[in-house]
Formats: C-alpha cells, structure tokens, sequence
C-alpha cells in the first residue's frame, strides 16, 4: 500500500531531545539515590522529582495548545500534566504510580512529541479521506502498528503512538469501530462474526465439497487448528457448534467424524481431483512462472498479515489469492505425478483442501477475506512440502537447491 500517512509534519530539535534524554538519565538517578533510604524521606524524594520535572511543563503546556485538533491527544497530554503538577504539591495523584513514572511518562511523551513526522490531527484526516474515497472500506482492519510502519517504509514516518490516537478520534467521531481487544476497524460494515461461528461456516463448506469425507474422523485438534490458522479453543468451540447442528459425532475418546446422515447435502458424485485443477487452471494468472521461494514467501506474508489482522489494499489481497490458485493449479499435478499410487489419506485431503480454498468465493469481510486467503496460502505450503518430500526421495544425494518452477499453462 502507498503510505496512508503521507503527510507534512513536525521537524525535530536535537538539542531538546539531549536535554529530555539526560533528563531521563538523571531521574533513574534520583531513584536510584533515594531507593534504598528511609520512608521518612518520600517527601524530600517527590521534591527531587518535582524539581527535574517543573522544568518541562512549559513546553507540556505548549505541547498540549497544539494537540487542540485532536480530542485524544489533549486529554493525553491534560492527565500528563495534571499528574506532574501534583508532584510540586501536597495532592495525591490520579495514579497509584511512584514520583519517578509520572515524570517519566511526561518526559517520554515529550520525547515522542519532539519526533518528525505528522500530528496526530493530520493523521486523523488522512485516515478520514482513505475511509471516505474507499480505500479502507467498511469492515477494514485498521492497526496501528502496521499504519506506523508503512509510513515508515514509505520514508514519512508516522509515530505509532499518534496513530494510536488518531484511531481513538475516529473511534469517538464514529468512523472507526474497536472492540474489548482493542481491535479497531473501519464502521459502517456488519459486524465481525465471532471467530467459532466463522470457522464453524468454513468447515461446512469443506464437508459440503468432500474435502472431510463422510463417515471419516477430522484431522486431530491441533492439526485442524493448525489448517484453519485458529486457536485450539476457537476450533474446538466450531467443532462444539457442528456437533450440536449434527454435522459432526463427537466422542471423548476420539476425534470427531464426519456424520452419514447430514443436515445438508453434498456436492454431487466422488471428488475429482482432475476436474477441479481445471477448474483452477482457469482461474490461473497465464504467462507467468514463480520458484517455490517466492510461492513460499508469498505464503509467509499472508500468514503474518492474518496473525497481525492487517488487511492490505483489496486489489493487493486479491493478486495474491490469484498468485496462489496459479501456485495450487501447477503443483497439485505435480503431486499426483510424484505419487503414482497417491499420497496417503493426509495427502489426499490437502490436495482436495487446497483445491476447494483456491475455488470459493471470497466472502465481502475485509478481514474474513484475509482469512480465507490466509486458508490458502497454508494449504498451498503444504502442497509444496508434499512435492518436496517426493523430490528429495527421489534424488536424496542431490547437492543441487531443491526447486521447483511454477508456471501456468
């Protein structure tokens, strides 16, 4: 994604920043000093620490008048300065904090002010104009971090504390939504569907397609998990949901199985295998070849974006998707060539697991499409690993890099 935050900003003054980091030095002295001394001297204590803090609250004030775009910012910097100036008096502060985290905090926030890059009010406003036009639409994940470092590789550094912030304005005006995990994405879309309902719904469909045959356990808890890139306790909780609808038996002693009789019906005839790749290959991006390198670190950066619930741009997710159905089109064949009599049970469910990700829709969630495409990228490494595996059978004295070219007919 181009920078988000490209934005005009603040320039930094190095010779405050020395100051505010000596500062710092001489307030873990001040601590150090008076550690090991009597409780008798905590007053004489919080006055050392006032006098290493009054200094700074002039430029907290100034910090705090130029904050005035940005209710979260201000209210920041208001508590700041509150606390530090209860340290000059006899009142408690609002914290349970010793004298020196308060100045800290003050300190450190000063630290981070005097950085290059936008204010928080500028990035609230940009942010605002990739919501309005479309960019992040409805139900987009927003994290701070990776708002933070796009800037950053984009060469317009934005904090990531004032992204912070700025999603709290947006939080408060209603543009942006976040949750109790402190999750936020942009409004305006339904609401995000609790993962065990969702990974419930997936597997569903792969009953449905025979991906998880009829009458045969599902793969051991872990492995399942491991699939679908969840938790053991969101995928036991999808496994809980599908036995109570009767799609699954479960047992405590062994792992669910696939019931005979399920409440809906399933795709037509045995699985073939033949005629889903061609399915795929018509999917494929043409006159294009890829290594197992670059289809494996493809795969690799999909599976970050989903652990970070960090939704890129929808034209970029959805280059890749169409990276890995041409990936899954070109070495699903390449299995069945490598293994004349098939792989095993395992292997045959990866291959049809593959297929089926490859040729579903893409749900209209941002986050539930990365998911999806995160699905994929996982299944497709296991593709590859099954043509590895073959591979280094074959030739285990090879001292040539193991590779393969990718490539769609």
């Amino acid at each position: 994604m181009t920078t988000t935050l490209a934005v005009h900003g603040v320039q930094q003054d190095e010779s405050v920043n020395r100051r505010l980091r000596a500062a710092l030095r001489e307030l873990q002295k001040t601590a150090t000093r008076f550690s090991a001394g009597p409780s008798t001297r905590s007053a004489e204590y919080r006055a050392a620490v006032w006098a290493l803090t009054e200094p700074w609250l002039p430029l907290a004030e100034t910090k705090h008048r130029l904050a005035a775009g940005s209710p979260s910012d201000q209210h920041r910097w208001q508590q700041l300065i509150t606390d530090a100036r209860r340290l000059g008096t006899q009142e408690p502060v609002s914290t349970s904090a010793e004298p020196p985290t308060i100045t800290r905090a003050l300190v450190r926030a000063l630290l981070e002010a005097e950085r290059p890059g936008p204010s928080v009010e500028e990035i609230a406003d940009r942010l605002r104009n990739l919501i309005a036009d479309g960019t992040y639409p409805p139900g987009t994940s927003l994290s701070a971090l990776h708002l933070a470092d796009e800037a950053e590789a984009a060469g317009t550094p934005a904090p990531v504390e004032r992204v912070r912030l700025a999603l709290r304005d947006l939080t408060a005006e209603g543009s942006t939504v976040t949750n109790g995990a402190r999750r936020t994405w942009v409004a305006g879309g339904a609401a995000p569907v609790e993962r065990p309902a969702q990974i419930a719904a997936w597997m569903r469909t792969l009953i449905q397609a025979r991906v998880y045959q009829p009458q045969c356990p599902l793969p051991a808890r872990l492995l399942l998990a491991r699939d679908l890139l969840a938790t053991t306790r969101d995928t036991s909780a999808a496994v809980r949901i599908l036995g109570e609808e009767k799609v699954l038996k479960r047992s405590t002693a062994y792992r669910p199985v696939v019931r005979a009789d399920l409440p809906f019906p399933l795709d037509p005839g045995p699985f073939d295998l033949g005629a889903r790749v061609e399915q795929l290959r018509g999917k494929a991006i043409t006159g294009i070849t890829f290594s197992f390198s670059e289809v494996r670190a493809t795969c690799q950066q999909v599976q970050v974006w989903w652990r970070a619930r960090h939704t890129p741009r929808p034209d970029v997710l959805e280059r890749i998707f169409r990276t890995l159905i041409t990936a899954a089109a070109c070495a699903i064949p390449r299995v069945v060539e490598l293994y004349p009599n098939s792989p095993d049970a395992d292997g045959r469910t990866v291959l049809r697991r593959t297929a089926i990700t490859a040729l579903a829709d893409l749900p209209a969630d941002p986050l539930e499409r990365l998911w999806r495409t995160a699905c994929l990228a996982t299944a497709v490494l296991q593709v590859l690993v099954l043509v590895e595996t073959a591979l280094r059978h074959f030739a285990p004295r090879s001292r040539t890099p193991l590779s393969l070219t990718l490539g769609a007919s």
